[in-house]
């Protein structure tokens, strides 16, 4: 999702009267877009794509298997 969308979306929200928290829990529900890495599968560097609470992209060194 490009940072103009997540605007626009946060924009939307409010406008409909959705507190921060109810915002949030929306994004972080919202299913990936097309261009964006799988949610769980670790990339070529080692990282797994993530959506935290705050319905932000974050990126965590994926674990070793043992």
């Amino acid at each position: 999702m490009s940072n103009s969308s997540y605007r626009r979306m946060l924009d939307r929200g409010r406008k409909a009267g959705l507190n921060a928290r109810e915002l949030y829990q929306a994004l972080s529900a919202r299913q990936p877009s097309p261009g964006d890495a799988p949610i769980g599968k670790s990339d070529c560097n080692g990282f797994i794509a993530k959506i935290d609470a705050n319905g932000q992209r974050t990126y965590e060194h994926a674990r070793p298997e043992k």
